[in-house]
């Protein structure tokens, strides 16, 4: 009625909740790949800081701990979570995923991914087990999607 706007269904509105990956020690941030970015390999690939912010990980103002030892600190619940998260959004992308979570309070959130930037062998690999082993995309789709990686 303010604007004189009539006939629109209802206006969007996006709701968010801030999650903290420094709140405690049952907390942490990280980033990872769906995929070894280097190789292709399909393992999950990334790095991750307790008590930390997302900023932290790639800072460089303290070593970050390889994704696969969440384990050993006591993430092995959120690590199992988060492996089951790239498998969703690999196969919903139908690529490559860069993922950055964090875990609050052993909770984990899943706060951003997007297409994940991969070398040239790397791109062959993926877009042959997409094909072969994930039965993911076509042959033509593998061809169109990573001929110019």
């Amino acid at each position: 009625e303010v604007t004189k706007t009539t006939g629109l269904a209802g206006t969007a509105v996006n709701i968010q909740a801030m999650v903290y990956g420094n709140l405690n020690d049952k907390s942490l941030s990280g980033v990872c790949f769906t995929r070894s970015p280097a190789t292709g390999d399909d393992t999950i690939y990334g790095e991750w800081l307790q008590s930390s912010q997302g900023e932290d990980v790639v800072a460089g103002i303290r070593t970050p701990e390889q994704i696969e030892d969440m384990a050993k600190f006591g993430f092995g619940d959120a690590l199992e979570e988060l492996k089951e998260a790239c498998d969703v959004l690999e196969k919903a992308y139908k690529n490559m995923m860069d993922v950055e979570f964090t875990v609050e309070d052993n909770v984990l959130y899943i706060l951003q991914c997007r297409v994940g930037k991969r070398t040239g062998i790397a791109a062959l690999k993926i877009a042959t087990d997409l094909v072969e082993k994930n039965n993911l995309i076509s042959p033509r789709d593998a061809v169109a999607k990573y001929v110019n990686v």
